[in-house]
């Protein structure tokens, strides 16, 4: 797809070394979760035109899995986690045992057991972050809908200013299957320039 922004050099180092810690501690986290070796590609990171955003989905009238963080500090903003029912499906079996589900009438169990996850990959690039940067995060919040109306639900509750989102898409192994997962972080109150510039001087001075 077209939309997306063309970077300098450092901002594509910086998000490239993010992306390196934030797996690095999402892998850990996740084998032990799943009490299994998890593995995890080099995550490609892109920034992306707001106005795009639906076009990051295949098939926005399937049905998906979605996981909000909120995020406030120096860094205010939703970081929303997608994975597709087939992934949910896969890893609510695996820690629960094997059994006919209906994504829409999770129990309590199963849907804490999806919100972790979803806290467990925001967090781990939410950390990353933080070492830059001062933030504070929400609780998880569960959203299971068709994937288009799951990206329009953040802009129903917050107000989104940025025209610049930012794309972590993540490839899972796991259980024999291959997943892909994503995560767009959708700025309210300052761009991804402004975050890209503090992240330059804490680095560059």
């Amino acid at each position: 797809m077209d939309g997306y922004v063309q970077l300098d050099e450092i901002s594509r180092d910086i998000l490239k070394e993010i992306g390196n810690v934030g797996t690095g501690n999402a892998v850990t986290s996740l084998s032990q979760m799943m009490e299994q070796p998890i593995e995890l590609d080099m995550p490609s990171l892109k920034v992306v035109k707001y106005y795009k955003m639906h076009e990051l989905l295949e098939q926005p009238e399937e049905l998906q899995t979605g996981i909000l963080i909120e995020v406030t500090g120096q860094l205010k903003g939703i970081f929303l986690f997608m994975l597709s029912e087939a992934f949910t499906k896969t890893v609510i079996n695996t820690i629960l045992g094997e059994e006919e589900r209906n994504l829409t009438s999770l129990d309590d169990m199963e849907c804490s057991l999806i919100s972790e996850l979803g806290n467990i990959m925001c967090g781990s690039y939410i950390r990353a972050l933080s070492q830059h940067m001062d933030m504070d995060v929400s609780v998880p919040e569960l959203c299971i809908d068709m994937g288009g109306a799951i990206l329009t639900y953040p802009m129903s509750k917050w107000v989104i200013v940025s025209d610049d989102i930012l794309l972590i898409e993540n490839i899972f192994h796991m259980s024999g299957e291959i997943f892909k997962g994503r995560i767009l972080f959708l700025p309210e109150q300052e761009d991804l320039g402004t975050m890209l510039s503090r992240l330059r001087e804490q680095r560059y001075g």
